[in-house]
């Protein structure tokens, strides 16, 4: 049974073998989170049933991180430890892997994550970035790209429904820029939507 498991979570580690996960499971991102470090080197696996599904989206995280070599996961590791608040960053990621309800958020916030260690985004908006996407719907989000055709669309529009950019504003992703009364006919009318700070960062560094 155990070797099953064992296999089951190796084949879906797209980039690493197995020294390679252990090395970020049991001495890496995740050591010092006391649910984690317990139950999740591949040497011990658990058979509860709940050990193994967080396990598993455990892995779909790591393999987000896009991290192929030893080296690479050495570089990043060293990089998450020099972190003095790595501790309270890692507890905050193991909450939103728990609560995640789809894979790509799962990718989201490994991309997230990385752009945080890499230098691209400031530990405010990796946080309040990494709270956005837990509650987020996915297929929400993914509406952002329609942001590529324009840089402000009204609540009436021809190419995204009204509810989502309504959604996508109170998830913290939009801003308003006043009302626009639209033509003639009244088209292309009402409160007029962009992106802010952090719908820029999910258009332009997470989704693509």
């Amino acid at each position: 049974m155990e070797n099953k498991i064992k296999k089951e979570i190796l084949s879906l580690s797209t980039n690493l073998g197995e020294s390679a996960l252990d090395s970020i499971l049991s001495d890496g991102i995740f050591k010092d989170i006391p649910v984690v470090g317990s139950l999740i080197s591949l040497g011990k696996l658990t058979y509860s049933i709940s050990d193994y599904f967080l396990l598993t989206r455990i892995i779909h995280f790591i393999n987000g991180l896009d991290l192929k070599t030893q080296d690479e996961i050495d570089k990043f590791k060293r990089k998450y430890f020099k972190d003095k608040d790595y501790n309270k960053i890692g507890s905050k990621i193991l909450l939103a892997i728990e609560k995640a309800d789809d894979q790509k958020k799962l990718k989201w916030l490994a991309k997230c994550f990385r752009h945080y260690f890499d230098r691209k985004i400031t530990r405010s908006n990796f946080l309040r970035l990494t709270t956005i996407i837990t509650n987020a719907f996915v297929e929400d989000v993914e509406k952002l790209k329609v942001f590529d055709e324009r840089e402000e669309i009204t609540s009436e529009n021809d190419i995204i429904e009204t509810y989502i950019l309504d959604q996508l504003f109170s998830l913290g992703l939009l801003e308003t820029h006043g009302f626009d009364a639209g033509d003639i006919s009244g088209v292309n009318s009402g409160n007029i939507y962009a992106l802010n700070e952090f719908g820029k960062i999910v258009k332009d560094k997470i989704l693509e």
